[in-house]
């Protein structure tokens, strides 16, 4: 390359005032050297990085290359750099690769990397690793140093050309350590909730994009059907028929509005043909890359049974008590009303329905008050039985005299829970306009 020096730097110079570049042909007649002479002068600059070519159809175009000089590069980077020339030997050393080994520039350069042998341990991890690759070819690994450095390196071996057109080797060393620690502790925080999530008694369900991305082992006990299954249907295809309206509804609205709501409820049919009622609670959370929703599913069935139950029992009670033909009343120990039988409500002039979980003083109307309220204090005070006479003021402007019973409700462990109290007569040819 020494003997063409000045022509190459001839046509350095030449390309190095001409921004869009230049043919073989200009640059030839620039020169005024045949085109076959510029061509192999072309050749060795463009191998030893000196300039770049570009193809325009059949025509080549040259341009002087935008470099850094390697001495300014090695030095601005954090990545360790090592340079060995053809024959393995150390050329160029960054300082920040003599700072790890805490060696100086003289105790490497010049040496032939195969018969480098240091002490420290971590000198000799590094280099045998080094030597490891060049000789199998590993041109990418990892370079685990022990515990005591507690780092980890990226090792990337990467061939290069000089610009004498030499070729050389680049060995670059990047710290990963805390992506790897960043990736261990994630591998753990997912391990971790792995571990919780299979050994709780709800379902989890992931969707990234309307895709299912995680499906705990309870979901599948919970619907009887696998992973792979739930992937193929729907919502609608486990949904029972008399909630399939209400939860198309529920999943229109979501298409239609991106709101999801917080919880919902429904009959699902498993693939074995029984039926679960199940509480599905829903977190949507949305990234740059979309949304992701965080589905917990809970077996409600028995909880749905028994809440059945005893809303038949409630509505047996009612039935009695709707039966008894005096008028009936409880309440609780805030004075509320907790139901009555219809009786009462007659009575009163009221519907059920505005009499449950309401006072007297909420209620109102043409009640007299303190009738009803009378020794209501001293039931929870004292618990026992109060029979007392009043006098009624009816809706329809006419006053009865009648007689009430209450006594007090009491829990197992034997303090006050409310008032049961009942009519037990009413003088109805007393009454009288007022």
């Amino acid at each position: 390359m020494e003997q063409f020096q000045e022509e190459l730097d001839q046509i350095k110079k030449i390309l190095k005032s001409s921004h869009h570049g230049m043919s073989v042909t200009e640059i030839a007649r620039t020169l005024k050297k045949n085109q076959h002479s510029v061509g192999r002068y072309l050749d060795i600059l463009l191998v030893s990085g000196h300039v770049e070519r570009r193809m325009y159809g059949k025509a080549k175009v040259y341009s002087r290359s935008s470099r850094v000089p390697l001495n300014n590069l090695m030095g601005g980077l954090h990545d360790l750099i090592l340079i060995l020339d053809n024959d393995n030997r150390i050329v160029r050393v960054n300082d920040q690769f003599l700072q790890l080994l805490n060696k100086a520039r003289k105790d490497l350069l010049g040496k032939d990397i195969a018969y480098i042998l240091f002490s420290e341990p971590i000198t000799e991890i590094i280099f045998s690793s080094i030597r490891s690759s060049l000789e199998s070819g590993l041109t990418d690994k990892e370079i685990v140093l022990d515990v005591e450095y507690g780092r980890v390196y990226r090792q990337k071996i990467i061939p290069t050309v000089f610009e004498d057109g030499e070729s050389g080797t680049i060995i670059l060393l990047e710290n990963i350590t805390e992506r790897k620690t960043a990736e261990q502790a994630l591998r753990t925080s997912e391990e971790q909730f792995r571990l919780m999530a299979d050994n709780i008694q709800d379902g989890i369900t992931i969707y990234r994009n309307k895709k299912l991305a995680y499906m705990n082992r309870r979901v599948e006990e919970i619907i009887g059907y696998s992973r792979d299954e739930l992937m193929r249907l729907s919502p609608m295809d486990i949904t029972a028929p008399e909630d399939r309206d209400r939860i198309e509804r529920v999943l229109n609205y979501c298409s239609s509005t991106d709101n999801i709501p917080s919880e919902v409820s429904f009959w699902m049919v498993r693939k074995d043909g029984t039926r679960r009622f199940v509480s599905c609670r829903i977190t949507s959370l949305r990234h740059d890359t979309g949304t992701v929703l965080y589905i917990v599913i809970t077996d409600m069935t028995e909880w749905k049974h028994a809440q059945d139950a005893l809303e038949n029992q409630l509505i047996f009670l009612q039935h009695m008590i709707d039966t008894f033909p005096n008028p009936l009343f409880y309440l609780d120990i805030q004075g509320h009303y907790l139901g009555c039988n219809s009786a009462f409500a007659k009575l009163t002039g009221k519907n059920l329905e505005d009499i449950a979980g309401k006072t007297n003083d909420e209620i109102g109307g043409s009640w007299e008050i303190d009738l009803f309220d009378k020794y209501n204090t001293d039931l929870f005070e004292y618990t026992g039985i109060k029979t007392y006479t009043g006098l009624f003021h009816h809706r329809d402007r006419y006053i009865s005299k009648i007689t009430i019973q209450k006594s007090t409700m009491t829990t197992i462990e034997g303090t006050a829970a409310g008032i049961v109290g009942i009519v037990l007569s009413s003088e109805e040819k007393k009454w009288e306009p007022y």
